[in-house]
């Protein structure tokens, strides 16, 4: 997932050529251009309108439209930006972000009209950065925005500038920033109106660097902290299933079975999250619920995933109990699952060694029946016979 792809840009945008009257007023084609680049942008036509801004900048921007035009002209490149971004031309975003900052400031007097993106355009050179992958980069600019922008008129997303400051420095290896941000966007979560995807892209980058550099112990008092603020509900929870799935494998791959194990429980439960879209009409496609509805049936859905993960993890910790109940819960809930012979074999050489916690004998004859042919077939039975 790539946040940055998706920032919406700020209303501000809707500055039309009549407010640009100097310009409009100079030539007729100008204002019909910058009306048709705006037109096109807010219909989502980034293509259309990086063409039609490209042309406005061939016959306007050359010589010194500074002076020609004041730094209203800075406008122009940061749409250009912002439609170079939508299209992932990130160098070439840095660069127009860069000249609407850089050649267009507001300081040519109060009769000029002013560049009114003149500091917005390093916060979106900042995002177009992290669309590099320059993360050190992106967080320069993202300080120099906070210093210098105006506080009554340079309205941005915070919620979504802290998930980025997170992810920027999850990047570079610097955990407790990482941590400290993503903190301060979960506990204004609501007030920020931070949408789900940005809260799990943090989340994620937080996480894979934390098992890239073998911190266990941050990542485990990160999800001890902010567990509620950083679960949703079911139907959309299950939208990151696989994401979850895989984090867990990889602190399982890595060594660190109580981060997996810390990670298994976001991954919801299928009926529930089936449960919850029916009851929230809009949260997710018929096409998601029927997606759903297959996987609950099929033998390898995310919650087997998860419990026989689990299982494996509590044996290997010494957490018997915990290892025995999942596989019982796997034996109950989920006969149909594809690695049923392998669970159920678990099952009864664990509750071989702890036989008060389950009808072993029962165990015994259902996997002989099922499993008439198995490699663990005389272990099984010589367990019977003890």
């Amino acid at each position: 997932m790539k946040l940055w792809r998706h920032f919406h840009y700020p209303k501000v945008l809707a500055l039309t050529a009549a407010m640009l009257l100097p310009l409009a007023a100079q030539d007729e084609k100008f204002g019909t251009l910058v009306d048709q680049a705006l037109t096109a942008m807010n219909a989502g036509n980034w293509e259309k309108s990086l063409a039609l801004n490209n042309e406005v900048l061939a016959r306007y921007g050359e010589g010194k439209p500074l002076q020609r035009f004041g730094p209203q002209f800075g406008a122009i490149y940061y749409r250009k930006g912002l439609c170079e971004m939508k299209l992932g031309k990130w160098d070439e975003a840095m660069l127009s972000f860069e000249i609407c900052y850089r050649d267009f400031p507001n300081s040519m007097g109060t009769d000029a009209k002013p560049n009114h993106f003149h500091k917005l355009a390093l916060l979106k050179w900042g995002e177009a950065a992290m669309g590099d992958h320059q993360w050190e980069l992106a967080l320069q600019k993202f300080r120099k925005f906070t210093q210098e922008r105006d506080r009554a008129k340079d309205h941005f997303h915070q919620g979504l500038y802290y998930i980025n400051c997170a992810v920027c420095y999850a990047k570079l290896g610097d955990i407790p920033m990482a941590i400290e941000h993503l903190e301060i966007a979960l506990k204004n979560r609501s007030t920020f109106k931070i949408p789900d995807e940005a809260i799990i892209t943090a989340f994620e980058a937080l996480t894979t660097a934390s098992i890239v550099q073998g911190n266990e112990q941050a990542l485990l008092d990160c999800i001890r902290k902010n567990r509620d603020d950083l679960m949703v509900a079911p139907a959309l929870m299950q939208r990151y299933s696989q994401v979850f799935l895989k984090l867990a494998g990889d602190a399982m791959a890595a060594e660190m079975p109580r981060a997996a194990l810390a990670i298994y429980p976001f991954v919801p439960d299928t009926a529930s999250a089936i449960e919850d879209a029916l009851a929230h009409p809009g949260s997710r496609t018929d096409q998601d619920i029927a997606e759903m509805r297959n996987e609950l049936t099929s033998g390898n859905s995310p919650e087997i995933i998860k419990l026989t993960a689990t299982a494996y993890l509590h044996e290997k910790t010494g957490n018997l109990k915990d290892a025995i109940a999942a596989y019982q819960q796997l034996e109950t809930h989920y006969p149909h699952a594809l690695n049923r012979e392998a669970n159920l074999y678990h099952l009864i050489r664990l509750l071989s060694h702890n036989p008060s916690a389950g009808d072993i004998e029962k165990l015994q004859e259902s996997f002989i029946k099922s499993f008439p042919s198995s490699i663990y077939l005389l272990e099984i039975q010589a367990t019977r016979n003890d």
